[in-house]
């Protein structure tokens, strides 16, 4: 499948490379430094080096009282004990404890970008230092994946705007289909009858379609309502009115907001164009029907569509090729409810 195989390319992408080692912290310089080293320079400093230092001052002297001195530096010992224990703590196992805490507090924020900085990898590693290791590995599996499933949702979205498209598009006109009418007009009827919103339905019919395919050929029939298609996408307005192929060669039109004038010459120029398209001499009859709360009953769309319909039944009986209005809807449009004049 498509998506899955652009998807693994961007994992496959992403795992052959090493992990980066972009800031989660400032490198701290004693980062490579083992844990027992560490200890062994915290040992040397504290027990080692202040008794070597006394006995030095003692040998040459440089003490007048070597028991003062000595009351003197367990004094000192019991009033650093515990700053000095923080600083050994942090310099020995808190300092990259806390760089591992605020390198997860970044994962847990979704920055799965972050890495733990880190020295090249030598063989006698302590274990915080592995740790560190283990976790940008962690990291770097986890954004993997993390843009693996966001190509994989986009991919996916994408396909199920296509398909939610498809399935409400007739392929030959690239008009709306039948499916998609059943499902607007209704709602833009309530909508009309809440709002006080103009709503209009046409119905088109192609004259003498019948004797196209019969003469021509199937191939004829339809290029014949790929002009019909085409004459209403370029007639009506993008985002106001929209058009249809119900089946066969019957179609349909929802125009809003549109006064009676402008919507009688809409349907002419529709008329005009379409029987300038095609060569085949077909015509098309058209009926139009405006919603109205006084003639409408619920359900609203059931019986516009069928005041439509009447009006284009009326237009084909006088030989087709024209435009017929509903009766009573070549009256001014009906004022919206709960508008002053």
């Amino acid at each position: 499948m498509q998506t899955v195989s652009a998807a693994d390319r961007v994992q496959a992408g992403q795992a052959a490379a090493m992990p980066r080692a972009s800031a989660a912290g400032k490198p701290r310089p004693m980062s490579g430094i083992g844990v027992t080293t560490r200890m062994r320079v915290v040992f040397l400093l504290l027990f080692a080096l202040p008794p070597g230092v006394a006995l030095y001052l003692l040998e040459n002297d440089m003490v007048a009282s070597p028991g003062r001195m000595l009351g003197l530096w367990l004094a000192g010992a019991l009033v650093l004990t515990l700053p000095l224990s923080r600083l050994a703590a942090r310099f020995v196992v808190l300092g990259d404890v806390a760089a591992i805490n605020a390198f997860c507090a970044a994962l847990r924020r979704g920055e799965y970008q972050r890495r733990l900085p880190l020295p090249p990898q030598g063989d006698d590693e302590h274990e915080l230092l592995r740790l560190k290791r283990d976790l940008n590995w962690l990291a770097h599996g986890v954004e993997t994946r993390e843009t693996w499933l966001s190509a994989l949702l986009d991919e996916t979205k994408r396909r199920e705007r296509h398909f939610a498209d498809l399935s409400r598009t007739d392929g030959l006109t690239g008009l709306f289909n039948r499916r998609h009418f059943d499902a607007t007009l209704p709602e833009l009827a309530e909508e009309a009858a809440s709002c006080g919103h103009s709503l209009w339905l046409a119905f088109l019919d192609c004259d003498a379609f019948k004797g196209v395919n019969d003469r021509f050929g199937h191939p004829a029939g339809d290029a014949v309502l790929a002009g019909m298609g085409k004459t209403l996408l370029d007639s009506t307005r993008e985002g106001l009115d929209m058009p249809f192929r119900l089946g066969g060669d019957e179609f349909a039109v929802l125009l809003t907001r549109n006064p009676l004038t402008p919507i009688q010459l809409s349907a002419e120029r529709i008329r005009r164009r379409f029987a300038a398209c095609q060569e085949y001499g077909v015509s098309a009859s058209i009926g139009l029907a405006r919603f109205d709360p006084r003639q409408d009953a619920r359900p609203y769309a059931v019986s516009l569509a069928a005041r439509c319909d009447a009006a284009l039944y009326a237009a084909k009986a006088g030989g087709g090729d024209a435009v017929s209005v509903a009766p009573g809807d070549d009256a001014p449009a009906p004022q919206a409810p709960g508008k002053g004049r």
